[in-house]
């Protein structure tokens, strides 16, 4: 009722207000409101989020802290954050760095509600979940408008990121089939490719020797095409001679942006590579694939990135589930088992991850 008689602002109003106990009621309705999927949406719409991401800051009356309100916005904003677009604004504007320095706040009924609401933003926003933790899962599902910031900076919106001044030390890159042609033509390849392949829902569904194979098969041909639009291969301890930076350079300069389209990519490393894998692989092969970065700061891997793939009914002789690293820039579309507990690992899983002792070994 209350929604139909276009109460949300005035409740937004209310968080503006000093006394206490109006803050906590007002913080306490928007919560209300985002129970739903409806709700959400009339609260998006409302332009709410914003005064509530400010609501993590409130203050008394006496301009102390109001830990009670702020602890109503945080359980508010994580049932706003179940929505991808409600989510992805709320990561835009602010709230997940607020929510990070509030989770080692000494208020421990801040500090546990903060990290779950951090934990359900990272679930609808792919962008954030790599920046924050360099890596976005098998269940984690990319779509258009997914984008890497790279490492080492604070997040920071699309929108802004696109108006920055074009820097030759910043590289962002953005998926979205949407607006780039060159991708969506790569997207009707690999569908295409795969459909060939024998790949439809029922294989997707199905978790027999024969599926799997198909599955794999798809990998395979996904790493091809995507080596072959972007520069082919080259050996392992060649390639810091692959020379890409001067073609990120160009699309940045095509684009008057620090924003990379990938489709515009004509040659491209291996982070490149694995952050367009894992798109396409999430509209072909969901739930299959995996991106991971190193979580290295310095020296020749800082950004290297990387993908695993795992088919649901291939595990070893226990029952434990196999998992592969794909290989997209060397022997490209090898697939390097990662091990469990009765299998060893192939050696080409960590020499590609450059993991271990290929942690120290130069990429050149």
């Amino acid at each position: 009722m209350l929604l139909e008689m276009n109460a949300i602002p005035e409740f937004v109003k209310c968080l503006t207000y000093k006394d206490v106990d109006t803050q906590l009621s007002a913080a306490r309705a928007i919560g209300n409101f985002a129970m739903d999927s409806y709700g959400r949406q009339k609260l998006f719409e409302s332009k709410a989020m914003a005064p509530l991401v400010a609501q993590l800051e409130a203050k008394d009356e006496n301009g102390k802290d109001a830990i009670e309100p702020r602890r109503a916005a945080i359980l508010a904003i994580g049932k706003c954050a179940s929505d991808r677009s409600s989510a992805v604004e709320l990561c835009d504007i602010g709230a997940l760095s607020k929510l990070l320095s509030l989770m080692d706040t000494h208020w421990k009924q801040l500090g546990q509600a903060a990290e779950d609401a951090v934990e359900r933003l990272l679930q609808k926003s792919q962008s954030a979940k790599l920046w924050l933790r360099g890596e976005v899962d098998f269940e984690d599902r990319t779509s258009d408008g997914w984008f890497d910031m790279g490492v080492g900076r604070p997040y920071t919106s699309l929108t802004d990121l696109q108006k920055e001044t074009i820097n030759t030390n910043r590289e962002v890159l953005l998926a979205d089939a949407s607006q780039d042609n060159r991708l969506k033509q790569l997207v009707e390849e690999v569908k295409g490719e795969c459909a060939s392949l024998g790949l439809t829902q029922i294989i997707l569904d199905k978790r027999d020797i024969a599926s799997t194979d198909i599955k794999k098969k798809c990998v395979v041909k996904i790493a091809e095409i995507l080596s072959q639009r972007l520069g082919g291969s080259i050996l392992y301890d060649k390639y810091m001679d692959f020379g890409y930076s001067t073609e990120i350079q160009r699309c940045k300069q095509l684009r008057k942006s620090n924003v990379v389209w990938v489709g515009d990519l004509k040659k491209a490393g291996c982070r490149h590579r694995a952050f367009l894998f894992k798109y396409l692989c999430d509209l072909v092969l969901p739930y299959l694939c995996r991106l991971e970065r190193t979580k290295i700061e310095r020296g020749a891997h800082v950004g290297h990135a990387w993908n695993v793939v795992k088919f649901f009914g291939d595990v070893d002789q226990e029952g434990q589930q196999k998992t592969y690293t794909v290989d997209l820039m060397h022997n490209v579309g090898s697939l390097y088992e990662n091990g469990t507990d009765f299998n060893p690992a192939d050696e080409w899983a960590a020499k590609y991850q450059r993991k271990d002792v290929y942690h120290f070994i130069s990429l050149g």
